[in-house]
């Protein structure tokens, strides 16, 4: 019975719908959908906007809603100039309405008709929202003419939606800012000379770096999709991983050879990274050929990693050579070439990093 009451109040809700999107908004598109939705059905909207990003009452970005059959969004007050002097002497003020501003301000009228002559609404209705004493957003509702008071049920309707949706902004603004971090990390680890690869437990990519793709398009088929890891890395992997798990506590290293190219050999790096809340494993993978992980990255400090990724692999497996102490000659031994192009290749080295010697790009790697 008291899940059939339940129910029959959820559907009996006019707004339930729009509520319920508005408590699950993970982005501002989708916030502010669901907000205009719901003043529309409550109130005799005009139109209604969300500024926000606001700095010395001029909000920097924000969303706009204008009632079917209405003017386009070009004549709405979208400053908080009519409103600065009242919110200066109403600090911390959680809603108020032109009509309020005006009985204590005589000049807000003129304010207001230098911003739009005729605005064709009657009175404008503001939620304003705080981060202690510094404001963050504000709600601006317009209300249609003809209607001087919005009654009990209007009341009722803002009073409930301000703490919905102050919740609602303040989850949205903290997964906007967590999203802003992930992708600048994302953009830093991606011009790395640093082949790294975040994979679920099924071993399907979630990011590549630049350098991971390129290795995985050199072991891929033509039939294989891009994004994914090559079949020549993952089935080895994935019976590495069923058959040791121990190893991933260990960090051991995986060597694979590639099975049409005998020349071919890459080493993984594994590390499992803790579940996430819902008990889904990830693991990042460090792929490099031929040893190069050893000779480069092992001993590279984190501050020359952004320096390093103007250099082309063949030329960063080079510089950790020569910075691990190796003249030019057992280098040229080391990687099969001539002495000839291993110079060629340090004085291409140096010029790019803009250093002399075989010293500063030893400190420069240490």
């Amino acid at each position: 019975m008291i899940l059939d009451a339940c129910r029959t109040s959820a559907h009996a809700d006019p707004l339930h719908p729009e509520r319920a999107a508005l408590l699950k908004a993970l982005d501002m598109a989708t916030l502010w959908q669901a907000c205009a939705a719901m003043i529309n059905k409550a109130l005799p909207c005009h139109s209604c906007s969300l500024l926000f990003d606001i700095d010395d009452y001029q909000p920097l970005q924000g969303r706009h809603h204008v009632a079917s059959g209405r003017e386009d969004c070009a004549g709405l007050v979208t400053s908080l100039e009519v409103a600065a002097p009242y919110l200066d002497a109403n600090p911390q003020i959680r809603w108020y309405t032109f009509s309020q501003i005006a009985s204590q301000d005589a000049h807000a009228p003129a304010r207001l008709r230098a911003q739009n002559p005729a605005p064709g609404w009657h009175d404008f209705i503001h939620l304003a929202f705080w981060d202690g004493t510094r404001l963050e957003a504000v709600l601006s509702i317009r209300i249609l003419n003809g209607h001087s008071e919005l009654g009990q049920t209007g009341l009722a309707f803002l009073t409930e939606l301000y703490p919905l949706l102050d919740a609602s902004l303040q989850r949205v603004r903290l997964l906007e800012a967590d999203r802003l971090r992930h992708e600048a990390f994302e953009n830093l680890v991606y011009e790395l000379p640093l082949a790294a690869v975040l994979v679920d437990e099924h071993l399907v990519p979630s990011y590549m770096s630049r350098e991971a793709k390129r290795i995985c398009r050199q072991w891929s088929a033509d039939t294989e999709r891009a994004g994914h890891l090559p079949g020549a890395i993952r089935k080895p992997l994935q019976r590495w991983l069923e058959q040791a798990p121990q190893s991933l506590e260990k960090h051991t290293p995986l060597a694979i050879g590639h099975p049409h190219r005998p020349g071919s050999r890459l080493r993984v790096e594994i590390s499992s990274a803790p579940g996430n809340s819902f008990g889904r494993a990830q693991h990042l993978l460090i792929l490099a050929p031929d040893g190069e992980a050893h000779e480069v990255l092992d001993g590279t400090s984190a501050r020359a990693l952004p320096l390093l990724k103007c250099l082309s692999p063949s030329e960063r497996k080079v510089a950790g050579l020569v910075a691990s102490g190796l003249r030019n000659d057992a280098i040229a031994e080391r990687l099969c070439r001539s002495r000839k192009t291993i110079e060629c290749q340090i004085s291409s080295i140096f010029r790019k990093l803009n250093i002399a010697n075989r010293t500063q790009l030893a400190r420069l790697l240490n």
